[in-house]
């Protein structure tokens, strides 16, 4: 099995968005960094990087670039440990796209739940969003198997994410 350690990959993404960005900006494409998910600081022998708000922070700061931003997965984020009502008025301006989903517990035992059943309080959370000026566009994101589905892709069934985007409908009906 191949050692990554954090030094090569801090290595690797420097060289590789020093180099990207400035096609981004010249055909004015958004780049939004996903965190690791989840964001364990190894997987085998492979270290990871993009497990810490600190380190997503560090990410989109090697170029300065109005290109260069985060997706706020929000159910990892808060699997990192993070306070997303600390994290996302941080972030606000480099939110590009909104991965609305929620889970329980942390980033060595978790559950993903359904949109209504986590630890995130989702009208709450849109709310924040709402109130940081955050414009972007919104994904729901993993869903947990319903009874008599098949699942080929996990977390991406049908009548989960159906139900999701009612629950989002909804809340932004009801709060926005």
């Amino acid at each position: 099995e191949e050692k990554i350690t954090a030094k090569e990959l801090w290595e690797n993404y420097e060289y590789f968005i020093k180099a990207i960005i400035p096609y981004a900006e010249k055909y004015n494409i958004k780049l939004a960094l996903h965190p690791d998910d989840p964001p364990l600081p190894k997987l085998g022998e492979v270290e990871r990087i993009m497990v810490s708000y600190e380190n997503i922070e560090k990410a989109i700061n090697i170029v300065k670039s109005p290109n260069l931003g985060v997706t706020m997965c929000q159910a990892t984020y808060l699997m990192m440990g993070e306070d997303l009502y600390d994290v996302i008025p941080k972030l606000k301006d480099k939110i590009f796209l909104v991965h609305f989903r929620n889970a329980r517990g942390n980033k060595y035992k978790f559950n993903e739940t359904f949109h209504d059943n986590g630890e995130i309080d989702m009208a709450d959370i849109l709310k924040l969003y709402k109130n940081c000026n955050i414009d972007v566009p919104i994904r729901v994101d993993h869903v947990p198997l319903m009874a008599g589905e098949s699942q080929d892709l996990a977390g991406y069934t049908a009548l989960g994410r159906l139900f999701a985007i009612g629950y989002l409908k909804g809340i932004m009906d009801a709060t926005i």
